[in-house]
């Protein structure tokens, strides 16, 4: 009985150090402020959410359970992995819209063709996202699997499953609320200067996720 409380125990709080994690900005405000600039309609924003999200519990769930493999045999043995590389990957790409916003002098539409331009910003940003998510492995949650090694692997499994769903669908909701309320902001100083305010907020996000990882 002690075990099935532990279990549980364990299985909950897993539940609400994901969901708990999910709900950070950078989870699905950087997708927002993306799909804005690039004029994206909302579908194609679900798509990279969805996309990026499954990369993201990918890495957690193995990084996860490879900490709870580890912990089977090495209870006091487990390195953490974290990297500051999705935190420039935000601020990077937040410098490129600071830039791109100050050279175009903050006016939100441009009328040249963008055929020949070194850069397809399109396939930037998505991978831009990709990559930050599925490098960014949530790190609050590995602590728990390693606590978690004297349970059965189908246990584990489950746990990394409901981690799995529960965050993205965190990502989508949070995402799909906040590009349906971003569409109602058409205030002037926003259009002429969405570049230079989402280069900020970004590069923002970035330092957060560097100095919370």
């Amino acid at each position: 009985m002690s075990g099935d409380l532990q279990a549980g125990g364990l299985f909950l709080g897993l539940v609400a150090a994901a969901l708990v994690h999910a709900l950070l900005p950078t989870h699905w405000l950087s997708f927002v402020l993306v799909a804005r600039a690039q004029r994206w309609s909302r579908s194609r924003m679900m798509r990279v959410v969805l996309f990026s999200g499954l990369g993201h519990v990918t890495t957690t769930a193995v990084v996860g359970l490879t900490a709870a493999a580890l912990s089977k045999g090495f209870h006091r043995y487990i390195g953490v992995l974290q990297t500051p590389l999705p935190a420039f990957i935000l601020a990077g790409f937040g410098l490129y819209y600071l830039v791109s916003g100050w050279r175009r002098g903050g006016h939100p539409h441009c009328t040249h063709d963008h055929a020949d331009d070194p850069l397809d910003l399109d396939r930037a940003a998505q991978g831009a996202l990709f990559l930050q998510m599925t490098l960014s492995p949530c790190e609050t949650l590995i602590p728990i699997f390693l606590a978690s090694g004297a349970l059965s692997w189908p246990v584990l499994i489950g746990m990394a499953v409901a981690m799995s769903v529960l965050t993205i669908c965190a990502m989508a909701v949070l995402s799909f609320l906040g590009y349906t309320g971003y569409q109602k902001l058409t205030f002037p100083w926003l259009e002429r200067n969405e570049r230079l305010l989402l280069g900020g907020v970004l590069v923002g996000l970035g330092a957060f996720a560097f100095w919370v990882r």
